[in-house]
């Protein structure tokens, strides 16, 4: 037996064993990713401020922020393509270049280039022969919805096509950890759906997903847990329902026919912030039950809306908060 047939089998065993641990009481043991303590400046800048996270197998993550948040540092370190100049990143226990080498990880990024002269089949089959176990490129191609792309040219795709090839590519490997960079990026709302699915698949069989993305209905739909950030620092992570009891509000909204003082009246002290202009009334708050009875006992109510809060609320709460 050849030197890369010993060690592809050993890289299946390393596999096989992580992912046994996943989907047992073993996977407390296990972090996908951890990072301690990660620091990272350019200049004066801090990209990375002392950032300490880690994932368990099988959780959805999204990671949210606005441009310059820190977010490409802290993913770029995680895996391993930048060095921190504090604190230290592993996944699966090993090294990130480690973990890599051993097909442990799937990446989609955005601004990795792709050869276009080769057509997508080719690619993804120049790929799969560097993984020990690897999934065909034909099943790969259809898990990112674009088996109709096999045979054009990279250089004819369009960007929404490209996003698909890299996730195509990302996925080859079969690995216990993705990380994506605006993975729905370009599709449309047949494919996100799609998409999704598979997702919520994979991280049930045990497997890890980060995600960056300004959809942040994506984010309030299918990710388990939210990482926001802001400045090079960690805002808020914890379950993403959590995250929106605890930092947004609830929206009252409610018409009536009395005047603009008598309704303002009528909710003091009920809501965090009450606004009542020509006949309609806006309140937010935590907890809204007894604002929505007080509205609804005004004459002429009418048209009472409340509004759950949402993912967005907590991001712009927290992150306007920060950079104020």
């Amino acid at each position: 037996m050849d030197m890369t047939s010993v060690m592809a089998k050993k890289g299946h065993a390393l596999w096989v064993r992580i992912l046994a641990a996943c989907l047992t009481d073993g996977m407390n043991d296990i972090h996908a990713f951890e990072l301690a303590g990660v620091a990272k400046r350019y200049g004066s800048v801090r990209a990375a401020d002392g950032i300490n996270l880690s994932a368990r197998p099988g959780e959805v993550i999204a990671l949210l922020g606005p441009n310059g948040a820190g977010k490409t540092t802290t993913i770029d370190i995680a895996l391993g393509l930048i060095a921190p100049d504090a604190g230290k990143a592993q996944l699966f226990g090993m090294s990130p270049r480690a973990a890599i080498r051993r097909s442990l990880v799937g990446v989609v990024q955005q601004s990795d280039s792709l050869n276009p002269e080769l057509r997508v089949n080719q690619l993804l089959s120049l790929v799969a022969a560097t993984h020990p176990r690897a999934i065909a490129p034909t099943a790969a191609l259809e898990l990112a919805g674009i088996t109709h792309l096999a045979r054009a040219r990279i250089a004819t795709c369009s960007g929404g096509e490209r996003q698909r090839v890299r996730l195509a590519l990302a996925l080859l490997g079969n690995p216990l950890l993705l990380v994506l960079d605006e993975p729905t990026t370009g599709m449309d709302v047949e494919a996100r759906e799609s998409f999704w699915s598979f997702m919520d698949e994979w991280a049930a069989e045990g497997r890890t997903i980060v995600f960056a993305t300004h959809y942040l209905a994506e984010a309030q739909q299918h990710a388990q847990r939210t990482i926001i950030m802001a400045a090079g620092r960690v805002l808020a992570d914890g379950p993403t329902s959590e995250l929106r009891r605890n930092y947004a509000h609830s929206h009252l909204r409610i018409s009536y026919d009395c005047s603009d003082e008598r309704a303002l009246t009528a909710l003091t002290g009920l809501a965090d912030k009450i606004t009542a202009r020509a006949g309609a009334l806006h309140a937010e708050g935590a907890d809204l039950d007894e604002a929505a009875r007080a509205a609804l006992s005004l004459p002429g109510a009418r048209g009472l809306e409340v509004a759950a809060s949402s993912l967005e609320d907590a991001y712009l709460h927290l992150v306007e908060g920060a950079l104020r």
